[in-house]
């Protein structure tokens, strides 16, 4: 399994903040700065957890989303925003956590390390199952 996290911000003091806090605990990372940029990373290297900055230029973090859907959809998002409302913004783009801007350092770091642990052939299972018991309620 890959140990790698794509870091996709606008900002270059974010993503050299988050660079160097991720290759500080052993995580190799790839960056970009938009969207557009991530999804050739993305086609590249699959990491096993992205870093996904919701507002950019050239392609923000819900078009991004909308592609990596397609290229890598296993691959769990943790959206930083700097949104009002992280939580609703989160929602949009089906992120596995939301961070609001500022976010805890090391609070990122931990959460990197929860998402890593689980396999992506098991996250892609678990979300198959997941869907199939919600249709099943729906049905019922």
């Amino acid at each position: 399994m890959s140990h790698s996290v794509l870091i996709i911000d606008d900002d270059e003091a974010t993503r050299g903040v988050l660079t160097s806090a991720l290759q500080a605990r052993g995580y190799e990372t790839v960056v970009a700065a938009n969207g557009a940029e991530a999804v050739h990373r993305l086609v590249e290297e699959k990491p096993c957890v992205i870093v996904l900055d919701f507002e950019m230029p050239v392609m923000d973090g819900h078009d991004f989303r909308e592609v990596q859907k397609r290229l890598a959809p296993d691959v769990p998002i943790i959206c930083l925003t700097g949104a009002a409302d992280p939580e609703q913004t989160g929602r949009v783009v089906g992120a596995a956590r939301i961070l609001a801007k500022p976010m805890d350092i090391d609070e990122l770091c931990s959460t990197v390390t929860e998402l890593c642990a689980v396999p992506h052939a098991h996250r892609h299972t678990a979300a198959v199952q997941s869907t199939i018991e919600q249709d099943r309620r729906l049905r019922s």
